[in-house]
């Protein structure tokens, strides 16, 4: 059961988006179901039937009925496992966007990352104990259950399968929340969540070539099934996906450290808003510039001139042709301060998306162009 952060807004999101069906909501969590689940409901029906058939008496047809009935026990353990997350989450401070469930389980979104380790632990591990209590719940029902009846397999099954996700998960390897805790205690010791994400990133993958391993071994030695197997690939293809997306997301927010405004901006001369093509192209070249800002009538950064477009304008033209024509204007909000860097910038950008930001010094005049592409470009390297 991973965990994700999410921009604010996705709880907003119609039933039948990308993240599934709209079932409900939790607090401020929206509930999603994601189709894929009944491709697992389907898998654990067809499996799990004969199984039935031959524990309990019940009319021919009927074991495929209680079958799917435990796949839906299945989902709602599911759900309250990402339901501790969420009311975690939303204790500490993060509340919870969404929660999915899907086909390998599920997942919730939080509106931000645990601001420290103590937090993240916290969150991480609801999870896994919430599904053995359900196994220790379910195992000391099963006690006075009827030994030949529907319900007592029901609960050996819903405390089976709640102690092997509560086991599974606590392991130590991201995208596994005993890998969040992993990486918040490595956090915790070295001051640092990037070197935690890597750290519990790579025990991920370690743990997905033991899976490997153990799939192989157990085929060789004659005591698994080539459907088992299979299974056990699968699942080790997961932790392996999940935690090469951990140690990329760490890479990336190491290199975002780095990222700094004063470095990435194109310098940039400022025109007024009547200026022309011709004039704002040999101010840019008189400063030495790469970039032109237009200003509004007011003195606002406004537009940023289009190279290509400026020119393709004739030279006849040139000295007619308003700047701002060949301009693209600036969103609302476009607009950086000096200095910025790191968490700051990257924050900054997210909140107000654009292609380009005009950069201001401490007196608030125009000094550069920042390019969104070249911030993309600067953490993207390795």
């Amino acid at each position: 059961m991973t965990r994700v952060s999410a921009g604010a807004g996705a709880e907003d999101r119609p039933a039948g988006s990308k993240e599934g069906i709209r079932i409900g909501r939790a607090g401020t969590a929206v509930i999603y179901l994601r189709p894929s689940w009944f491709l697992i409901a389907a898998a654990v029906t067809v499996f799990w039937g004969p199984t039935v058939r031959s524990a309990v008496l019940v009319h021919p047809g009927l074991e495929y009925l209680i079958a799917f009935g435990f796949a839906a026990l299945l989902l709602l353990s599911v759900f309250i496992h990402e339901l501790a997350h969420a009311g975690a989450a939303a204790w500490t401070g993060t509340p919870a966007t969404h929660i999915v469930l899907d086909l390998w389980g599920g997942h919730t979104a939080f509106s931000a990352e645990s601001p420290d380790p103590a937090r993240s632990i916290l969150v991480s591990i609801v999870g896994p104990l919430s599904n053995a209590l359900i196994a220790g719940l379910a195992e000391l029902v099963v006690r006075i259950a009827d030994p030949q009846g529907v319900p007592r397999l029901f609960l050996l099954a819903t405390s089976m399968s709640n102690l092997i996700v509560a086991v599974f998960n606590a392991l130590p390897g991201l995208p596994l929340d005993g890998g969040r805790v992993l990486e918040a205690l490595v956090w915790w010791i070295t001051g640092d969540q990037p070197t935690g994400t890597l750290f519990a990133g790579w025990c991920g993958r370690v743990l997905a070539a033991i899976t490997v391993a153990g799939a192989v071994l157990r085929l060789w030695a004659g005591r698994g099934t080539v459907t088992s197997g299979l299974w056990f690939l699968l699942i080790a293809g997961l932790l392996w996906q999940g935690a090469s997306q951990a140690i990329a997301a760490a890479h990336w927010y190491r290199q975002a450290e780095r990222a700094c405004v004063d470095q990435l901006l194109q310098p940039a001369v400022p025109v007024a808003s009547t200026a022309t093509v011709a004039s704002a192209l040999l101010a840019v070249a008189a400063a030495g510039a790469r970039a032109i800002v237009v200003l509004d009538v007011y003195g606002r950064p406004a537009a940023v001139v289009d190279e290509r477009a400026a020119a393709g304008v004739p030279r006849a033209r040139a000295d007619q042709v308003p700047a701002a024509v060949v301009a693209e204007a600036l969103p609302e909000g476009a607009i950086l301060e000096a200095g910025l860097r790191g968490d700051d910038l990257i924050r900054r950008l997210q909140q107000r998306p654009a292609a380009r930001y005009a950069v201001l010094d401490l007196d608030e005049r125009v000094i550069g162009v920042l390019d969104w592409a070249d911030v993309a470009s600067f953490v993207g390297r390795s």
